[in-house]
């Protein structure tokens, strides 16, 4: 029911949203427009939905240095909450007692190691449950905190350079036309 609603927001934001109000709005009211994208990055944390359409945008309108700390500090929170909710889920189901339970050697990934928390950032879709697992498997906090903010500044760096300088050149082309 929640992601239908989502869906249906979603929907109607874009058929009534005007482009060029929000850049006039972005441009005018930065600081307003960054704890927004905070928090629209905070609530796309806990849903399938990407957040990379949201980043490109902001690229454009805000500059790639201003995207790349929003974006990280609002995937950083919402890993945080999802990482403390995996760790209550983890004590409430007895986790640690069932891990030599789990399917394909699971319970052999070396959950600590810093390549390993790396890594599990770039999956697809799979960012928030490998969160949930992180807490689950008591990966210690801070090694968890350094690699998510580690990952999420690169990754937002690389998407928001990237399609900032895309739309500018994407903007000098049609200049020339």
């Amino acid at each position: 029911m929640i992601i239908i609603l989502f869906i249906a927001v979603g929907v109607f934001v874009m058929v009534n949203f005007n482009f060029t109000e929000a850049k006039a709005f972005i441009r005018a009211h930065r600081g307003q427009a960054a704890i927004i994208g905070v928090g629209i990055y905070l609530l796309l944390g806990f849903t399938l939905i990407p957040a990379s359409p949201l980043t490109l945008f902001l690229a454009v309108y805000l500059g790639p240095w201003e995207t790349v700390i929003i974006a990280a500090t609002g995937n950083t929170l919402a890993a945080i909450l999802e990482y403390q909710i995996g760790q209550t889920m983890g004590d409430v189901f007895n986790f640690e007692a069932n891990i030599q339970k789990l399917p394909f050697g699971l319970a052999d990934l070396p959950m600590t190691s810093p390549f390993l928390l790396l890594a599990g950032r770039l999956l697809p879709l799979g960012k928030q449950g490998f969160s949930f697992v992180c807490g689950a498997y008591h990966v210690p906090f801070s090694k968890y905190l350094w690699t998510s903010i580690v990952m999420y500044i690169l990754t937002a760096a690389v998407l928001a350079f990237t399609g900032a300088g895309l739309m500018n050149l994407i903007e000098n082309l049609i200049n020339q036309i």
